[in-house]
């Protein structure tokens, strides 16, 4: 047996099966799911990619990566076209599509599922936001709704790949890393920095390349990381956590809200009362919050041009500070709250369970000002 036809196998693809439709969308699962999304030498052929990750649990990405799953595919009896994906700045590389340029396959993008290209536009739910498949002039647009925004990903030129005939465009930068698609998260490990990405927040804490079992752990079995010995003499990131959200208002009236101390204390979890509030010169105030009679935090809350830091301290004071960011989108206003955090976050990132607790804190108070704004 050869090493694609192992391959085939060790994805879930027998040899002498009929290529049934539903089985290309399982191949491209499984490959997602299953082969590392992370870098490999230049220049590496498909046969070799396939055979180190069969031996060695090795990845790809960029073009070896869907050479690969193209080679693959093939052999299982599923002949894939070229597509060109282009991105908002020029930038391209090739993406594939199968049942006659209507179904894509991207490989070399962490989506996990094939996508409807053919009208009424397709939505698919994934661990970092929602992706949605739009018609444009001459093919059509791929985007993600995610942490209070929506952008566009590239648009599918179909017909050629990424060096077409409009000449090879510059290709985005390779950059160093490690990915790993869970099925509610998104996990990125470069230059030191581990971050955990969802479809509402983002966290950022410190992960040494020296920690090798730490990442093994993460993202899979060991790559070489020599690239990264540059940033050890780097100083660590502070870990932060940011939480996002859209609203309808304009940010005008948000910041006008955030001003006010009673806007804030009606921003509080039911039963914690306001004490000690004193106004600063300048703007800002502070103030002592409590939950029958006993101090929770003390607050220091400070106008920005766009916003409002909050610096606190006392036993139930998790974040000791919290920046409000109030940004202007053509609907309304993207608000970001921008938190450091209080405890030691342990070598490797934190529980999940002690991330999900912390982005609810943070969400609580966007939702508050969401509904406050609404209702105001």
């Amino acid at each position: 047996m050869g090493v694609v036809d192992e391959a085939l196998e060790a994805l879930g693809i027998l040899p002498g099966v009929l290529p049934e439709p539903r089985l290309l969308a399982d191949l491209f699962v499984r490959f997602q799911a299953q082969v590392p999304l992370r870098r490999a030498p230049a220049g590496a052929k498909a046969d070799a990619l396939v055979s180190a990750w069969l031996e060695e649990g090795a990845g790809c990405c960029g073009e070896g990566r869907t050479g690969a799953f193209r080679h693959l595919a093939a052999a299982a009896g599923f002949p894939l076209e070229s597509a060109a994906a282009r991105g908002p700045r020029g930038d391209a590389r090739t993406v594939l599509l199968a049942r006659r340029g209507s179904l894509l396959l991207d490989p070399g993008f962490p989506l996990p599922a094939p996508l409807s290209l053919d009208p009424p536009a397709e939505s698919a739910a994934t661990g970092y936001g929602v992706l949605t498949v739009r018609p444009s002039a001459g093919g059509a647009e791929l985007r993600l709704e995610t942490r209070g925004d929506e952008r566009l990903l590239y648009r599918v030129e179909p017909g050629g790949d990424a060096g077409g005939a409009a000449g090879p465009p510059t290709p985005p930068p390779q950059r160093p890393g490690l990915f790993r698609l869970l099925d509610d998260r998104l996990l990125r490990w470069e230059a030191g920095t581990l971050e955990v990405t969802d479809a509402w927040s983002r966290l950022r804490v410190p992960l040494p390349s020296a920690d090798a079992e730490g990442l093994e752990a993460l993202f899979g079995p060991p790559v070489a990381l020599a690239a990264e010995e540059g940033a050890k003499g780097a100083p660590a990131p502070a870990p932060t956590l940011a939480v996002y959200h859209s609203v309808g208002e304009d940010p005008a009236r948000l910041h006008r809200l955030l001003a006010d101390p009673e806007a804030h204390a009606a921003l509080l979890p039911g039963g914690w009362t306001v004490e000690g509030l004193e106004a600063r010169n300048g703007g800002g105030f502070d103030r002592n919050l409590l939950e029958d009679g006993k101090l929770l935090r003390r607050e220091r809350v400070t106008l920005l041009p766009d916003g409002a830091a909050v610096a606190a301290d006392g036993p139930l004071a998790l974040f000791p500070t919290r920046t409000w960011r109030l940004e202007p989108r053509p609907s309304g206003t993207r608000l970001r709250l921008l938190a450091t955090l209080r405890e030691p976050v342990p070598p490797r990132g934190l529980p999940e369970g002690v991330r999900r607790r912390l982005v609810f804190e943070l969400a609580s108070e966007l939702l508050a000002l969401d509904r406050l704004s609404a209702g105001a």
